[in-house]
């Protein structure tokens, strides 16, 4: 019968713990700004700068390296992980996108009727530039 490794459900006395939950002060941020905005102590251009969140989300994804990872490089070496955390930089990154993407229509910047018929012209010129090659 093979050795089994017991495991202690509650941590024991003067073991450290691990780092601070990126989800759970992104929840206490969220929170706090909800409350901001119900009682408008916030100036009008804040509202406007949101896609600066998911920037900022995005980029402390792509930065942070979680400790899961680092437990599967000790465990199964460095490409086993490497592939696992590949689809949350890559998340990351989408959320980075996403946020520059919508930066210029939140600020005034660019004018969303604009949009529609800019999307039809490109696409007309991409056929067109298709069929001329």
């Amino acid at each position: 019968m093979p050795d089994f490794e017991l495991r202690l459900t509650r941590r024991a006395r003067g073991t450290r713990r691990r780092g601070i939950s990126g989800l759970g002060l992104l929840l206490v941020v969220l929170g706090l700004l909800a409350l901001l905005v119900a009682y408008s102590a916030l100036p009008s251009w804040v509202f406007r700068a949101w896609p600066l969140v998911l920037v900022g989300v995005g980029g402390f994804g792509a930065l942070r390296r979680p400790g899961w990872v680092e437990e599967l490089d000790v465990r199964y070496g460095p490409q086993l992980a490497q592939g696992l955390d590949r689809p949350r930089r890559l998340f990351s990154l989408v959320l980075i996108g996403a946020g520059l993407l919508f930066l210029p229509f939140t600020t005034g910047l660019v004018d969303a009727r604009l949009i529609g018929p800019a999307v039809l012209i490109a696409l007309g010129l991409l056929l067109v530039w298709r069929r001329a090659r």
